[in-house]
């Protein structure tokens, strides 16, 4: 079941991806501007905002497992199996998380590099 959520999830963003850039390639600024739409910022700007939204919520996400692993530890009550599933709740938080902030670094880097 998860694996479905995955590649869902991974084809929803490579939608929302590709339609922002295939926005500023097919002219819809220039309709924008005709339409009497306000055009501020960038494709640029606007992935990064994006991006910054994302990684807002994988915080939020990471502090949700977080409180829940913990809830699960606190309860117990001297059950191993449950606090060894709180511990690999932890565990995993913390690798997504460093994952995910390695990504970002990686990405600024390369496009700090290139000159994007």
């Amino acid at each position: 079941m998860s694996k479905i959520k995955y590649i869902f999830s991974s084809i929803v963003l490579f939608l929302f991806s590709a339609s922002a850039v295939l926005a500023d390639a097919y002219g819809l600024d220039d309709t924008a501007g005709k339409a009497g739409i306000p055009k501020t910022g960038s494709i640029q700007g606007k992935i990064g905002t994006i991006v910054g939204a994302a990684l807002s919520f994988i915080g939020i996400f990471f502090l949700a497992l977080m409180l829940y692993a913990g809830f699960l530890w606190m309860n117990a009550r001297g059950k191993q199996e449950q606090a060894d599933k709180a511990q690999d709740i932890i565990i995993d938080a913390v690798i997504g998380l460093a994952i995910t902030g390695a990504a970002y670094i990686i990405t600024t880097y390369v496009f700090v590099a290139m000159g994007i």
